[in-house]
Formats: C-alpha cells, structure tokens, sequence
C-alpha cells in the first residue's frame, strides 16, 4: 500500500484558520483519533533551534503549536511539549519562541527532554545505544511538529531531522564531530527516529525558509501544511513542492536503506489540495556538489579530504557578532574551532573544523557566514541543483 500525505494550502498563520487548515488536514488520516486514545499522553515536539520569534521562520510557528494541542486534547489525551534547543536553557528558548504562552493557555505541559535513559535497538545501524530523553518510555505517542527549511549540511531539515532536537543540548553537536560526514549522520537520524518512533507528522509549510538554513536563511511564503503518519514519505513531498530532489538528501536516502517509510514520490499518495498547483518553482535550496563517491570510488581518506577542500568554511561577520559565545559552545572540537573573542581576524581554525556547520546554526544573530572555498567555486558545474 502507498504512504498517504495530505496536504492543504493555507497561506496565514490566523489561530483560528491553521487550526481549521490542520482539522482538514487530517482527516483523509482518520483523524485525530487514528493516533490516539482518550486517556492516553502525547509529546508534541516542535522545531526549536533558537528561542526566537516566528518571524524569522526558524521554529515551528505557534499557531500550529495551538492547533495540535487543542485537537489532540479533543481527543481526550494529556499533552506534553518539549524540544532541546541546540544551545541555552528549554525554558527560556520556549518562551522566546512563544510556546510557554500557549502551553499555559491551553492547558498541556512543558516536558522535560534533559532527563535521558539509555535505550537499545540493536537492529539499528548507528544508534545501537543512545540516550534519549526518558519521557518517551512514559508517552503513549510522539506527534512531530516540523518546519520546512533547507540544511546548509543536510540539504533539508523535515519531519525525520526533527528528532535530532530529542537530544540534549551540546550532545547534539557531539555526535555531528562522532558521525563525521552527513551520510553518517543521516543514518543516525532515522535510527533515532526508529526509536521514538514518531506516529503522525504535521508540517509547517505556511512559510518556510531558503537559502542558508536552518537558521541564517531568508522566510519564504511557500503556502501548505502536510501531514502523514510516514515522515519519510513527509519529507519526500515536501521536499517535491520546492524543487529538491528527494534522492539528494541524506535522510531519504539513508531512509531508503533502512527501510523506513516511502523514499519516491511513487510510493506515496498525495490526497487533498493539488499539490502540483502548489509547488514553488523558484524555491532557493542548498547548492551542494555531487557526492565524492559518484565521481570515483575513491578511498575514505582521499574523500574526506577532497570534502573539505571544497566545503565552504564559516566566517564570523564582525559588525553583526554580539560575543554571546553560542558558536563556541555548540562547535564539537575540543578545543573550539571557533572562537569570537580570539585575536585572530579569521577566528576559525580551519584546520581543524569539521565544517558540521553547528556554529552557523546556532548562532541567533545571523553573524555567521558560509565562505565558499576555491575548490568549490571550480568544481561549480558539477553542482547538483
């Protein structure tokens, strides 16, 4: 049987209307009681990189946060919310990015994702053993809640790269330097996702982010919600109604190979509005060159290097850097790789930065640039957009 996504243009974030949008949305997925029972505890976990605005399109818009509460609570369950925000305290980013207001209000709770238990899943690939946080062995249901942005390092960030936010702070940027290439990461990704085993997924698409995402990016008014109950085959429309490939991004792919949900757009269909009158032709997505390995097989040391001869390399814009010390706490290298209070004019230490571009990402002020390197720039026709 195919996946089924659904989808539903709405082009305002208005309380009343999104949560209309998100009811719609559901039901050719039986409604809110296919994933669901009365009594039972759902973790709704939203897209919270920064405890910013939703202006800036970087998290999980409140009103959809509203939405998903109120229905699921119809249903008779006790909500829970929570996400870990790469860098600083839950809390605080929760109220910046205005959740706190609407977890009060609407009577659900602010789960607590630093507490962790170990858990096996020796089937999967990488993530055999990890802690993640230990509410997921008290919830009855895991709803994610992403928004549609481009990755700088994993071309898009949907409804499987969500769960990254279930680990732990600067844990985060610990397994970006473990993982060391996207491909790896990626696997970690679905594995992780094979444990919290999310059962229904309800993107933010109203609008979106392009260009250097996840967080340095520019909103984009891209106009839908999706749902589905297969975050994979999620993603892979997703990814459809703004010009990306699907098979060039490292979680469907690593999807693929694991067996997680609907990697094609074949294997999926799509039901509600039109999603081919909804697609955004000029959508700006992430140039990345083709993979080492589809040029030549060439041995794993020779490809990494290649990598980072050609991956662009972060750069701090003085005038807009504030010193808040998020890029130097969140880069994975011990010592930091980069360094806003360092003499240096460059700040970063190229030789040895692993370009996970963790600093990019949490930087909350846009103060930090991706350098395109030389190598890139010569190897430009062979991008893949």
């Amino acid at each position: 049987m195919k996946s089924i996504v659904s989808i539903r243009e709405i082009r305002t974030y208005d309380a009343a209307q999104v949560e209309a949008a998100v009811r719609t949305c559901l039901e050719p997925l039986g409604g809110i009681g296919a994933f669901v029972r009365s009594g039972g505890r759902v973790l709704l976990k939203p897209n919270m990189l920064h405890g910013c605005g939703p202006e800036r399109a970087i998290t999980t818009h409140p009103s959809l946060l509203r939405a998903m509460i109120r229905i699921t609570r119809e249903a008779g369950a006790r909500v829970l919310v929570g996400d870990n925000p790469g860098v600083g305290n839950s809390r605080s980013a929760a109220r910046g990015a205005g959740y706190m207001k609407i977890v009060r209000e609407e009577g659900a709770e602010w789960a607590d994702l630093a507490s962790t238990k170990v858990f096996d899943a020796p089937m999967n690939r990488v993530a055999r053993r990890i802690a993640l946080p230990a509410v997921l062995d008290e919830v009855d249901a895991v709803f994610t809640l992403p928004k549609l942005k481009t990755h700088t390092q994993l071309s898009f960030t949907g409804a499987v790269k969500n769960q990254f936010g279930l680990i732990p702070g600067t844990r985060k940027a610990r397994y970006h330097y473990r993982m060391e290439t996207r491909e790896w990461l990626a696997r970690l990704l679905v594995d992780i996702n094979r444990i919290a085993a999310p059962s229904l997924a309800v993107m933010d698409a109203v609008v979106g982010m392009e260009g250097q995402g996840p967080s340095a990016g520019k909103p984009r008014d891209v106009g839908f919600i999706l749902a589905g109950a297969d975050l994979s085959a999620v993603d892979v429309v997703a990814c459809s109604l703004v010009g990306l490939d699907p098979r060039l991004v490292p979680t469907v792919e690593a999807a693929g190979q694991a067996g997680f949900g609907a990697t094609s757009m074949d294997q999926i269909e799509v039901v509600g509005d039109d999603w081919r009158a909804l697609r955004v032709n000029d959508f700006e997505n992430v140039r990345e060159l083709v993979s080492v390995m589809r040029i030549l097989p060439l041995p794993l040391a020779a490809q990494r290097w290649i990598r980072r001869q050609w991956q662009p390399r972060p750069r701090i814009i003085a005038d807009a850097c504030v010193k808040c010390g998020n890029c130097f706490e969140g880069c994975p290298i011990d010592p930091s790789a980069i360094d806003p209070n360092a003499e240096s004019e460059v700040k970063v230490n190229d030789t040895t930065c692993i370009r996970c571009y963790c600093c990019h990402e949490f930087c909350p002020h846009n103060a930090i640039r991706l350098k395109p390197s030389r190598v890139g720039w010569l190897f430009r026709p062979l991008d893949r957009l």
